[in-house]
């Protein structure tokens, strides 16, 4: 048996620069192997804490308790049937969906896009879970043995965000 490679190398995307992440990408200290990644976006008006960027999501969720600290009303929702399946195969009931305008930022350089929340009520060490559809809309990458998110703008540059320092969580 081999194996051969492809003699096309053709960048997925040329135009782009590359992301990558650096020795000194690595800013956190006493780091646990399986922390993941949380940070702070501005999501609305209200900068969210304890928000898991989270690639194995197929959603991107808006914890109901949250949404009542951001004084959103219930009017807002946009009605959505369904269920949300767990990891462990436990169902969450959607209460609805709202779009918000989510900002990630290190400043001074951000960038926003508006995001489609699903809104569930169950608890959660979590605000906001940020899944791939969100991660992709922002081109973010996602370093775990950094515990940072890069992305890029629409100049091309590359912004870095770290993690939430712990007594954020």
């Amino acid at each position: 048996m081999s194996v051969t490679g492809s003699n096309s190398s053709q960048p997925i995307n040329p135009d782009k620069p590359e992301i990558s992440f650096l020795p000194k990408d690595y800013k956190v200290k006493n780091r646990n192997l399986d922390d993941p990644v949380v940070i702070s976006a501005q999501v609305g008006e209200p900068l969210v804490k304890k928000v898991l960027t989270d690639l194995r999501s197929s959603t991107d969720v808006l914890f109901y308790s949250t949404f009542q600290k951001m004084k959103l009303s219930d009017k807002a929702l946009q009605p959505s049937t369904g269920e949300l399946v767990g990891f462990s195969g436990e169902r969450v009931p959607i209460r609805g969906y709202i779009w918000l305008q989510t900002t990630l930022e290190n400043y001074p350089d951000y960038k926003t896009m508006d995001i489609q929340y699903l809104v569930v009520d169950c608890k959660s060490p979590y605000n906001i879970i940020l899944g791939r559809p969100s991660l992709n809309a922002f081109n973010a990458i996602i370093s775990t043995v950094h515990l940072c998110v890069k992305f890029l703008l629409q100049d091309n540059k590359v912004v870095t965000i770290h993690e939430d320092q712990r007594e954020a969580r």
